[in-house]
């Protein structure tokens, strides 16, 4: 056993410092575990092997199913060949990036967090982004959008929603975002403001294609009208995204 062997177990303390570091870094990974035996192995993302040792048929067939298992964020054990493989995805918290301060980002941000979301505040309005307004947040920032998101790594795991009410705000964050890699763009706001929204994006050169990703009105279509529903709303949207299903009556 690799508990008997200190070459063996400077191995696998090795790979779990490995996987701590990706984690911390928020980039996804899979730790994978030849069962019975032990053997152990560290991928990226995309199925790249890179640390520990698995027989190379079996590295494979775990490289193939890496990708998969952590879109969908789901361990489980990969048959390989005459063996079975436990693969444990190493998925970073989802992070909202939530822009807007006022009564309805407050409750969205409690409603998010709740939901396992890293809630990071941002509002221009000093006022607003006050952090004992936001006790569910990680962070409250205040600044103008594109400055806010300069600072961050938007990654695939990030989510994005704007309920900032006026044009002159999102008109900074919205170019800002659009070809980033988040998993998720939402902004408040009725379909005529949505159309103007989008008329003044796509004067900026803006696609079709890059329009789509924007959730608006954002959240499901549940006649929401107080901040609270609408949270719910804006919540239950996020998850379905991050679960990979379509709710009952979407239209995106």
């Amino acid at each position: 056993m690799w508990r008997d062997d200190p070459r063996a177990r400077g191995a696998v303390v090795s790979i779990l410092e490995s996987a701590a570091e990706r984690l911390a870094d928020r980039r996804p990974g899979a730790l994978a575990v030849m069962v019975p035996t032990g053997p152990r192995a560290l991928f990226d993302e995309v199925g790249n092997l890179l640390e520990g040792g698995l027989p190379s048929d079996v590295a494979d067939q775990v490289a193939a199913a890496v990708p998969d298992l952590i879109s969908a964020e789901t361990s489980r054990l990969v048959p390989a060949g005459t063996s079975e493989v436990f693969v444990e995805v190493l998925v970073p918290p989802p992070r909202l990036l939530l822009f807007g301060a006022g009564p309805i980002g407050e409750a969205v941000c409690a409603a998010a967090a709740a939901a396992g979301f890293v809630v990071e505040v941002g509002d221009p309005r000093p006022a607003f982004a006050l952090s004992e307004r936001f006790p569910a947040a990680a962070v409250v920032r205040c600044g103008w959008p594109d400055q806010l998101i300069a600072q961050q790594v938007v990654d695939s795991a990030t989510y994005i929603v704007s309920v900032l009410h006026e044009a002159r705000f999102e008109d900074e964050l919205l170019p800002a975002v659009l070809r980033s890699p988040a998993r998720y763009l939402g902004a408040l706001g009725s379909r005529r403001t949505h159309a103007a929204r989008v008329a003044r994006l796509r004067s900026q050169g803006f696609s079709d294609e890059d329009l789509e990703r924007i959730s608006a009105p954002v959240g499901l279509p549940i006649g929401a009208a107080t901040p609270e529903e609408i949270a719910v709303a804006i919540v239950a949207e996020m998850v379905a995204v991050r679960r990979g299903v379509t709710p009952p009556g979407a239209t995106r």
